[in-house]
C-alpha cells in the first residue's frame, strides 16, 4: 500500500499524504511524489491539490534516515527532485494548493511552501525546520522568506516557535484559514 494516494477527478489532481497519524515524509514518498508529478503534467490538469489523510497532521517532519550519510544523501535528492516538480508545474502555469490541518511541521511547512496557496484549518500549528534539519533546499532559502520576510523565517526556524493558523495568516503564511467545522 503507498503512502501517497494520486487521484485525477474533474480536472483535480490530488496528492494525499498518507502515514497516518503524523503523515511524516520518506525517501519512498519524495520520490513517489516527484514522479507522480512529473506524470501527471501529460494529464493535464487544472488544480493540483495536496493534503495530509486522517486528523491530526498535514505533515509533522520527516522520517530521518540512519546515520548512513547515503541514505541522507538519498532523502535530500529526492526532496531536491520534488521540488523541480513543483517547479514544473509553475512553467505549465497549472496552480498548487496546499490543503493545511493539524501538525505542519518542518519539511511538512516546506512542502506546503512549494504551493502557490496555502488554506489552513484554524486547528493548524506550524513549526520551520530546526537549522540542521532542512529537507528542500529551496524552501527556507528562498520561498519561505519570499512569504514571511527573510527576518521572521530566520527567527522562527533559530528559535523553533510554533505558529497557530491565525498567526501564520496574519504573518502571510498562509493564505486563508477555514473553520474545522
Amino acid at each position: 500500500m503507498s503512502d501517497i494516494h494520486v487521484r485525477l477527478h474533474n480536472s483535480i489532481l490530488w496528492l494525499l499524504l498518507d502515514r497516518q497519524p503524523l503523515n511524516p515524509l520518506t525517501t519512498a514518498m519524495l520520490e513517489t511524489l516527484a514522479n507522480s508529478i512529473h506524470q501527471s503534467i501529460k494529464l493535464s490538469p487544472r488544480l493540483i491539490v495536496i493534503t495530509g489523510m486522517g486528523e491530526q497532521a498535514f505533515c509533522a517532519g520527516v522520517d530521518l534516515p540512519d546515520d548512513s550519510d547515503k541514505q541522507r544523501t538519498e532523502l535530500l535528492q529526492a526532496a531536491r527532485n520534488t521540488e523541480i516538480a513543483f517547479d514544473e508545474f509553475h512553467l505549465h502555469r497549472v496552480p498548487t494548493v496546499a490543503l493545511l490541518k493539524g501538525s505542519v511541521f518542518g519539511p511538512g511547512c516546506e512542502l506546503a511552501s512549494l504551493c502557490d496557496t496555502l488554506i489552513a484549518r484554524d486547528d493548524a500549528v506550524f513549526r520551520l525546520p530546526a537549522v540542521n534539519a532542512k529537507v528542500f533546499p529551496n524552501a527556507v532559502s528562498i520561498r519561505l522568506p519570499s512569504m514571511i520576510g527573510r527576518e521572521t523565517t530566520d527567527h522562527l526556524v533559530q528559535n523553533g516557535k510554533t505558529l497557530h493558523a491565525h498567526e501564520a495568516f496574519r504573518l502571510g503564511l498562509v493564505h486563508q484559514v477555514i473553520s474545522r467545522r
